[in-house]
């Protein structure tokens, strides 16, 4: 189907043009209806159903951004935490305490077996308060191992070698 030949789509119609399924539409359609509130002519819902004008089509389209990387963290205990421990630890814990603090954060994580057989836990993120981050992961309720912990933040430099750092021994890197 040629996009000028209708003047108005709805979100089934969308679909195929843009790359995306039907479930993303509905989410963005929020987002663009608001945008576009004022805009009946652009974007308007008759019936229970979305009418969107062909020149608002770009609004749909697929966009990545990628993620602005500013801290890499490595926290190292004389415990040895299994890799559930670790797992509980960046996504019940730090996680959700930095996402708290700021929605827009993400972190970036790899759990890595010392020669020892102890673990330890590699992250990056994109929460650029160094000093915050200190002092969260030596409070008691993001950890219970403050006394025995070894935590070394360095700023980010070059996202790509972290990754490769990450995917060492073919291992792959935990997204959350």
């Amino acid at each position: 189907m040629n996009i000028i030949e209708n003047k108005y789509y709805s979100l089934k119609e969308i679909s195929p043009l843009v790359n995306l399924k039907y479930r993303q539409l509905k989410t963005r359609i929020t987002i663009i209806s608001k945008k576009y509130e004022n805009r009946k002519d652009l974007i308007y819902k008759k019936c229970n159903r979305w009418f969107i004008h062909f020149s608002i089509l770009k609004e749909f389209k697929r966009q990545r951004n990628p993620i602005d990387y500013k801290l890499f963290i490595t926290i190292a205990s004389k415990n040895q935490f299994d890799i559930d421990y670790w797992k509980y630890f960046i996504n019940q814990r730090l996680n959700k305490t930095l996402k708290k603090i700021d929605a827009s954060t993400r972190v970036k994580y790899v759990i890595e077996r010392h020669k020892s057989g102890i673990y330890h836990l590699h992250f990056m993120t994109n929460f650029a308060k160094e000093t915050t981050l200190r002092k969260l992961l030596r409070e008691d309720y993001i950890t219970d191992i403050t006394n025995d912990m070894n935590i070394n933040i360095k700023d980010v430099n070059d996202v790509k070698t972290l990754h490769k750092y990450f995917r060492k021994q073919n291992r792959p890197v935990l997204l959350k």
